[in-house]
């Protein structure tokens, strides 16, 4: 499984944060972190965005996304 990387924000003026994620697309990612944030900060994170992605074979790729485009 690819390791996706995930920002996100606690709050409007939050530093930003980041939490690694095994899934298997981004949209997957996505979902996975709202959980996981939930149960690592135990609040809901006020935005968050899918960063990046390793792959198996040790090759990176960084998505162009944003706060305000999450996927």
């Amino acid at each position: 499984m690819k390791s996706y990387y995930v920002n996100y924000k606690l709050y409007i003026n939050d530093k930003i944060r980041g939490i690694n994620i095994p899934a298997r697309n981004k949209e997957d990612a996505y979902s996975k972190a709202l959980k996981m944030i939930h149960e690592k900060e135990n609040e809901e994170a006020y935005s968050l965005w899918v960063n990046s992605v390793t792959f198996n074979n040790g090759n990176y790729k960084m998505f162009n996304t944003f706060e305000g485009k999450p996927i």
